[in-house]
């Protein structure tokens, strides 16, 4: 995946860097959204879905993506995601567990996450 903006969790993350623009990546490739600047846009992908996740001023998430979930951009506070295990760490992205945010009443989990894209940072 030479030049690839895709992270793939098939490799490592050892520079940290997507399309050439620093992301505070960690060893296992995750992105803590707490310390991405305000208006960088992610993709997140899952087995199923491409989400968009943009972190706003407010600290809430901009996410849209899912055709019944969230099919235009909703703000939600909580947005993380789920181990194999069920437990849910907020303000984190990482390949191979679920999204994770809340809707309603309801805590809505996905597909296991696959990629995680630098799509644009402000």
């Amino acid at each position: 995946m030479a030049n690839s903006r895709i992270y793939n969790s098939n490799i490592g993350a050892a520079s940290g860097i997507l399309g050439g623009i620093p992301l505070p990546v960690d060893a296992d490739g995750g992105v803590a959204l707490g310390v991405l600047p305000v208006g960088t846009v992610l993709e997140v992908r899952t087995r199923n879905t491409t989400y968009t996740v943009i972190p706003q001023a407010s600290g809430e998430m901009m996410i849209w993506g899912h055709p019944d979930y969230c099919p235009e951009p909703m703000l939600t506070a909580g947005l993380g995601c789920v181990h194999v295990t069920g437990v849910v760490r907020e303000g984190y992205v990482a390949p191979g567990m679920r999204l994770s945010f809340p809707k309603g009443e309801r805590r809505v989990q996905t597909s296991r996450i696959v990629a995680i894209q630098l799509s644009r940072k402000n």
